[in-house]
């Protein structure tokens, strides 16, 4: 049953969908905090583009962003509306202002009757970017033709709102991309590593008391499923099967680098986008974070006392995978990872010079333990590889701290982190029966808010191909996913800002079972298919936004065979059950 929620307007939360989006067309969603008890009371709103994307690789829409006219606020949320019909692949988007990526989107997978959806994002942290024209670029590169004839239209609005903040707003007083800088080309500017170089420079004010910066990493092609992938010396392992498996390992750190020093890493959220493994998992639920691709926040003002000195100084990225055969275990990863940055940073008002100490750093390169088991058969001196197990563990820490001295005065100043992670993988049948379980779970601290916040990304998976020799037939895959998210603790830029007081939680679990067949392609399935997925999500908070903030929030869904049954929303949290181990996942091999 569906329990409507007071204020929640959602005639506004859809109020740009397109017309013509016929009844039958399905709306496919994922959950997320609601930005607001209420979307009612806009100061003002604006278009910022409307595009249809078919041929769209290297072909962007390219606009202009103006700050409204004769308008005051303080508040602004980006709501993208997209509707598509017929075969097409699910997409990666990237919008730009000028250089600066300020959201990472993906599609979902249409159908031959239609589907649409809605999203919003709260972009005040973008405040800087907001109240200057901009150079706006959106890429999402598709393919269109005879067979794939999903087009992707898609419309940007911009909504904003006079409020007023408990303890005030104080968005950051100017951001710098870590990007490919190639606006000019009017392309965008996202680096795909290790190919790209990674780095730009940057020259600071002399006068600034805080500095974060916001990565946004993603694995694409070969490193799309990279906590799937096996050691490099395990590729080969059945050759009947050529070309299925891919290397690096499923670990995976993300790394910023100041001057070539290392300052902080992101262990990723293992993201599966809407065609990821079994398109029958996720219509009309997307897999988390499908349609908001998480940035993670690095302190770097333990760096101030450096970055201030007025010369430019190299911000770097970085993306590493274990390697057994390397000196330190870690080294380069496939193709290709499209990363970006952003560097955030608030000015000291009195405009003095901010000084400091000697950087403290006390850095080791991860740990591992690593278990490899392969079984085979001999029949007539033919050896054949049967199975393939192994285990992978990590662990790293590191802590960096300074005095820094701003017109306050001085201040210790640190930015701690410890991350652990763990992957257990068991292949049979040429390796297209796969199970995996995977755990990244880690802490950080940072210079301002004395909070340890906490996360957890554990998920299990399981899948089972039966690839027919022709179309003539049937493919088919099986599978089983159990996974969460679960935070705790201080979101940097949104408390900086002010959007959020004191520490959040959000738990969330997706549990998913579907048989999928398909034979001209893998993105249209057929009439055979069958499906259930449910998602548990609970949320609590601390807004910084007065009466419209969301303190508590959950929502609990269920689809069947593509149609939601269960859809249950409310202020309030709830439980959000554990994700449980799969058959065949955790434990010994399979002989």
């Amino acid at each position: 049953m569906f329990h409507s929620l007071p204020n929640y307007n959602l005639s506004l939360l859809l109020l740009i969908l397109f017309s013509q989006v016929s009844r039958a067309s399905l709306d496919v969603v994922q959950a997320q905090v609601p930005l607001r008890t209420s979307f009612a009371g806009t100061a003002c709103k604006q278009t910022i583009f409307k595009h249809s994307f078919a041929n769209s690789y290297g072909v962007p829409c390219v606009g202009i962003y103006f700050p409204p006219e004769n308008c005051t606020f303080t508040t602004t949320i980006f709501n993208i509306s997209v509707t598509s019909k017929g075969r097409q692949y699910d997409r990666l988007a990237l919008l730009f202002f000028g250089d600066t990526e300020i959201w990472r989107t993906s599609t979902a997978m249409p159908t031959e009757e239609g589907i649409y959806w809605s999203y919003q994002k709260e972009m005040t942290v973008f405040d800087a970017l907001l109240r200057t024209e901009q150079k706006v670029i959106f890429d999402l590169s598709s393919f269109y033709s005879d067979l794939y004839t999903g087009a992707f239209n898609v419309t940007l609005e911009a909504l904003y709102y006079k409020d007023n903040y408990v303890s005030g707003l104080s968005p950051p007083d100017r951001i710098y991309p870590i990007s490919a800088l190639a606006s000019a080309q009017n392309i965008s500017s996202v680096m795909s590593l290790p190919d790209d170089n990674g780095t730009v420079s940057i020259t600071f004010p002399r006068n600034v008391k805080t500095a974060t910066v916001s990565i946004l990493a993603s694995g694409n092609s070969a490193e799309e499923f990279w906590y799937t992938n096996v050691p490099s010396e395990y590729v080969d392992t059945f050759p009947g099967n050529p070309g299925w498996l891919y290397g690096y390992s499923p670990f995976r750190e993300v790394q910023l680098l100041i001057d070539g020093k290392l300052t902080g890493v992101s262990w990723p959220f293992p993201l599966l986008f809407t065609g990821g493994v079994d398109p029958g998992l996720w219509r009309p639920i997307v897999g988390i974070d499908a349609y908001d691709l998480p940035t993670f926040d690095i302190d770097v003002t333990p760096w101030l006392s450096l970055l201030c000195d007025g010369r430019s100084h190299d911000f770097g990225l970085k993306v590493v995978g274990f390697d057994n055969s390397a000196e330190d275990k870690i080294e380069t990863v496939g193709e290709n990872w499209w990363v970006t940055g952003a560097v955030y940073i608030w000015l000291d008002d009195h405009g003095n010079q901010t000084l400091g100490g000697n950087i403290t750093t006390n850095i080791s390169p991860p740990t591992f333990s690593y278990h490899p088991i392969l079984t085979s058969t001999t029949t007539n001196g033919t050896k054949t590889n049967t199975s393939f197990y192994f285990s992978l563990t990590a662990h790293r820490t590191l802590a960096i701290s300074s005095t820094i001295r701003t017109s306050t005065g001085s201040k210790q100043v640190s930015w701690k982190q410890n991350l652990s992670f763990s992957n257990i993988q068991n292949m049979t049948d040429l390796a297209y029966n796969q199970s995996l379980s995977m755990l990244s779970t880690g802490s950080y601290s940072d210079s301002f808010s004395g909070t340890e916040s906490t996360y957890s990304y554990p998920i299990n998976l399981y899948s089972a191909y039966v690839i027919a020799p022709t179309t003539a037939t049937l493919s088919s895959v099986f599978t089983l996913i159990d996974r969460s998210l679960i935070t705790k603790g201080i979101d940097i830029l949104s408390s900086l800002t002010g959007l959020t007081l004191g520490s959040e939680s959000l738990a969330t679990r997706q549990f998913g079972e579907s048989m999928y067949y398909w034979n001209e392609t893998i993105v249209e399935g057929t009439a055979a298919d069958t499906g259930v997925t449910e998602q548990w999500f609970s949320y609590s908070g601390h807004p910084g936004l007065g009466e419209d903030g969301v303190r508590d929030f959950s929502r609990h869904l269920k689809e069947v065979d593509d149609a939601i049954v269960t859809d249950d929303e409310r202020w309030e949290t709830m439980v959000v059950p554990n994700t449980k181990p799969l058959p065949y996942v955790e434990g010994e091999p399979v002989v």
